[in-house]
């Protein structure tokens, strides 16, 4: 997963902001995406700061491959780049894991965060402490359809 900074600390991101951006048509560069894991060939780190959604950091996903910069996506644009393309669901985790399927996207933590995103702005955030609900009372939303 990406990393994303919220609330002072950095957390795992289980959504691919960037992800829309090329799905949007933007062109996608050549990327080595030898492992399946990692079949976006890039892991990027976020901030969430001012009530806006920022994409701070790249690198590639394998240790040999050429470097990876926000320029190589975002030429001539600064180190922040709003996710203005970005409309939808970040789900932000944190803490010990508490269940995985894959030990990626399909994992739940001690505190997970619904944060819905318009245009790269903050529209709601909604914090779970899944530590404290059984297991059975997670909400359906939290995995999506493919939780067990």
């Amino acid at each position: 997963p990406d990393a994303i900074y919220y609330g002072g600390r950095r957390c795992k991101l289980m959504s691919t902001p960037l992800e829309v951006y090329f799905e949007q048509g933007a062109p996608r560069p050549e990327l080595d995406c030898s492992y399946s894991s990692l079949w976006r060939g890039y892991i990027a780190t976020w901030r969430l700061e001012g009530g806006q959604l920022f994409l701070v950091h790249l690198r590639p996903g394998m240790a040999d491959a050429p470097r990876l910069t926000i320029g190589t996506f975002f030429p001539g644009q600064g180190r922040n780049v709003l996710a203005s393309w970005f409309t939808g669901r970040l789900r932000i985790s944190a803490g010990r894991c508490l269940a995985s399927l894959d030990g990626g996207f399909m994992s739940a933590h001690e505190r997970e965060t619904l944060v819905e995103i318009q245009n790269g702005r903050v529209i709601s955030e909604h914090a779970l402490d899944l530590a404290s609900i059984p297991m059975a009372a997670w909400p359906a939303e939290l995995m999506g359809d493919r939780w067990w």
